[in-house]
């Protein structure tokens, strides 16, 4: 220990010494340390630390599939969760989840609230314990007794000011009466669902009929039994798939099941992200210690005599080096302290401008695991830069060393021949991030430039959800009418439409259909489409544009002959090189009439600029059948395409809106360029971060070789002058300096560009028309870290011409 102090104190006076040497060491380790920290702390939110549920480890989630057509995680019918739920012996809780939009009136303005139908049992799955009031009984599921509601702790605050009396009091969602029965505690949510308020999940008789088995819209939790683990539980869910498959084939056909590890789930994609981000700050920190190195190396070249006197009166060479590793630690450990303030700042950063689907972001902080991480990996880094000239101090030529002028010394080959090396290994590192950074531009370039299949400029877009309690059957077609005859008559407005899901708004739900003077087959085996409930001003609005036939029109309504508008991928799927215009279809949601295709329109991008086309319909919201509309309408977008900023008609809509209904309410109110922007949100933000990790890597490279340039020209200052004073131009001294910085360069792209094509495969599943081997992308890299080497070089060699032969030969 007195030792360790000693080494210490030491240590802290030698930094001292070369203070712009040091504050250059802190500010490179610090970005590397912080780039490190923030990201660590984003995996640690969300791989590494467990669900904030009661027992996380043995929650799953159930899903079902249908392979032999590629659907996996399917939400699950009603019918089957009721199998799943009284068959199975492999979980000892399981519940269901029903997302759905609620109006809130009474007390305050209406306001639209994200809820969710659950099981009384999915609050003791999770082992939520409300912070007041009490969770839904258990039979609080059963009609007539489905009337309690527990809301959040945020809305509890935001809407009624925290009020304990509210327990008891009367709710009205939807038009319909609940009781407050509960407040959940703070921070609590449902897994991945925003939900803000609960109520309890009573299946809809006419849902629990085989006509409707294949709606699949539940999402299930269950608590694994003990002992059990998700394979498990998988193989016995697939058993009582199969069995549904026998007893119903027309709906179950091919259909099994999934169990998915609630952790797995919540995660989603996410993983493979954060791991690249890992590896990219890792290469830069591992940067940032070659250039600490570095300079190291050249701080001890200039205490060589230190060394050499040391070991003259002395001192073993294991002494020497502990005092130089207490040295690189002691730099390491400061540069931790700022980088975990750099990692602070850039945690507050990624959770202000991270895509909002990006899961568990609001957990992301500093905890105990990224202070122990940081502290883990400063000491780490302290040891693995200052082992190299910690090596190259010891064993020094003490005649050489002790015999030269006190004021300067000549570095040896061996510490010349590291430094080299180091850069090299910078440019090397370098590449590889530069290249992975290329590669996720170009694919961002190559999305943007996909077309949509729909314009997105000046179109304003909402939402709206109407209760069915307060607009049942017709109603709703009705609502939307009025509200589009005056929308349309607003100064401005060029086109207004309506369609239940907007491109790119997330959820989608499909029906099956059958086609006229085709065999009828099994529910599973037939045609399947996109639904939408749309009006003819839709198509214009958006500017989707019209292959063949028309759109809606005034002559269509409820009482016309029923009418159906198809996509292209549609009409190739399904007839092929035939015109299905005048064809008929029997849709899912209406076995009583059939519906005439009279137009074909362009494919639109619904799941996202990447996804692939499905097949679409599209029919007229007006004549969907009264028992179906609540269904198929009560989630509608409005689109309004204006002629200048749609953003302006914002206030002229509501009062509009507010004509027809004054207790509706709007939102998700955006223009369509904001909605396409926000579907390629994570992909843009995955590569800014990359990005700026590559930038930070070729800037600490240039830093590493313009240094060790620098120090080789100080050092052969001796040489210059005598070839200056024997004649050498400018230009040759130009070419020394910067051709050998060149050279290091070459040697470090070449082992960048092997090591590039050798990892770049692990971005192959983020890339979009862009192969993970992209040429142009490499030579792209290896030109511009050239450029980034010959700028480094060229103030060192600007220097080397300016040696005035006299001063350097009198220096000898």
């Amino acid at each position: 220990m007195p030792e360790l102090l000693q080494d210490l104190r030491y240590g802290i006076r030698v930094l001292a010494k070369g203070p712009a040497a040091t504050a250059i060491s802190v500010l490179a380790l610090s970005l590397g340390i912080g780039a490190n920290s923030a990201i660590f702390s984003v995996m640690n939110a969300i791989l590494i630390r467990p669900l904030p549920y009661q027992d996380s480890g043995h929650l799953v989630a159930v899903f079902e599939n249908k392979l032999s057509q590629g659907m996996r995680r399917q939400p699950v019918s009603p019918l089957d969760y009721q199998s799943f739920a009284e068959q199975n012996d492999v979980f000892d809780g399981i519940g269901a989840i029903r997302s759905q939009t609620l109006t809130v009136t009474g007390r305050e303005l209406p306001e639209r609230i994200e809820g969710a139908a659950i099981s009384p049992s999915i609050f003791k799955i999770l082992g939520m314990h409300p912070a007041l009031g009490r969770a839904f009984a258990s039979d609080e599921d059963q009609p007539q007794k489905n009337s309690a509601v527990v809301i959040s702790d945020g809305l509890w605050r935001r809407r009624f000011g925290g009020d304990a009396n509210i327990l008891g009091s009367p709710l009205v969602l939807d038009g319909k009466s609940y009781s407050v029965v509960g407040i959940a505690p703070p921070g609590f949510h449902l897994v991945d669902n925003p939900a803000e308020l609960w109520i309890p999940y009573t299946p809809n008789p006419v849902e629990l009929t085989p006509y409707w088995q294949g709606l699949r819209v539940l999402k299930v939790l269950a608590h694994l039994k003990a002992g059990v683990s998700p394979r498990q539980a998988e193989i016995g869910m697939q058993a009582i798939a199969r069995g549904l498959e026998k007893m119903n084939p027309g709906t179950n056909a091919g259909y099994g099941a999934e169990v998915i590890p609630l952790q797995d789930q919540v995660v989603g994609n996410i993983g493979a992200t954060l791991w690249i981000l890992t590896g990219a700050v890792a290469f830069v920190l591992l940067i940032a210690c070659a250039n600490v190195a570095n300079l190291l190396l050249a701080r001890a070249g200039s205490r060589q005599k230190e060394i050499a006197i040391r070991s003259s009166l002395g001192a073993n060479p294991a002494r020497i080096v502990q005092q130089m590793l207490t040295e690189s630690v002691l730099l390491a450990l400061i540069g931790g302290a700022f980088g975990l303030a750099l990692a602070y700042w850039g945690i507050t950063a990624i959770v202000k401008f991270a895509p909002a689907n990006i899961p568990r972001l609001e957990e992301i902080s500093l905890d105990w695991r990224v202070l122990l991480f940081t502290l883990a990996i400063s000491v780490i880094t302290g040891v693995v830069f200052g082992l190299a000239p910690a090596l190259a101090s010891i064993r020094p030529d003490l005649n050489s060393v002790l015999r030269a002028s006190g004021r300067s010394t000549t570095g040896n080959l061996r510490s010349t021949r590291m430094r080299d090396m180091l850069v090299i290994f910078e440019i090397a590192g370098c590449v590889v991030l530069v290249t992975a950074a290329g590669l996720l531009i170009r694919s961002l370039a190559r999305l943007q430039q996909v077309d949509p299949g729909f314009r997105a400029d000046h179109v304003l877009t909402m939402e709206f959800a109407l209760p069915k309690t307060l607009y049942p059957g017709l109603k709703v077609a009705s609502f939307y009418k009025q509200l589009l005859d005056r929308v349309q008559r607003l100064p401005g407005v060029q086109s207004a439409g309506i369609c239940r899901y907007l491109p790119m708004s997330g959820p989608d739900v499909s029906l099956n259909f059958h086609i006229e003077g085709q065999p009828l087959l099994a529910v599973a085996d037939q045609p399947r489409a996109k639904f939408r409930a749309a009006s003819g001003g839709y198509f214009t609005a958006l500017g989707i544009h019209l292959i063949r036939g028309r759109v809606f029109n005034a002559s269509d309504g409820e009482h016309t002959p029923k009418v159906v508008v198809i996509n292209a991928a549609t009409a190739e799927r399904y007839w092929h090189e035939q015109d299905p215009v005048g064809r008929r279809i029997l849709s899912g949601n209406d076995d009583n009439a059939w519906s005439t295709i009279i137009g074909v329109v362009a494919n639109v991008k619904h799941a996202g600029l990447d996804a692939e086309t499905s097949p679409e319909t599209y029919y007229d919201y007006q004549q969907i059948p009264a028992d179906a509309i609540n269904f198929a309408e009560s989630v509608m977008y409005l689109a309004i395409r204006t002629g200048s900023d749609p953003a302006a008609m914002t206030s002229a809509v509501r009062n509009e809106l507010r004509a027809v209904d004054p207790d509706q309410p709007v939102f998700n109110v955006r223009t369509m360029d904001q909605v396409v922007e926000s579907s390629i949100a994570q992909p843009r933000f995955r590569t800014l971060l990359l990005g700026i990790f590559a930038s930070l890597a070729l800037v600490l490279a240039a830093i590493g070789l313009y240094g060790v340039m620098s120090y080789s020209v100080t050092q052969r200052i001796n040489e210059l002058g005598v070839r200056v004073a024997l004649g050498a131009q400018p230009s040759q001294i130009w070419s020394l300096v910067v051709g050998r910085a060149l050279g290091m360069a070459c040697i470090g792209v070449g082992i960048g560009l092997i090591i590039a094509s050798l990892t770049t495969w692990t971005l192959s599943r983020l890339l979009f028309g862009v192969r993970a081997m992209d040429v142009l992308t490499f030579f792209a890299t290896c030109v511009l870290t050239m450029l980034v080497a010959l700028v480094a070089s060229s103030l060192p060699a600007l220097r080397a011409i300016r040696v005035d032969p006299a001063v350097a030969l009198r220096a000898e």
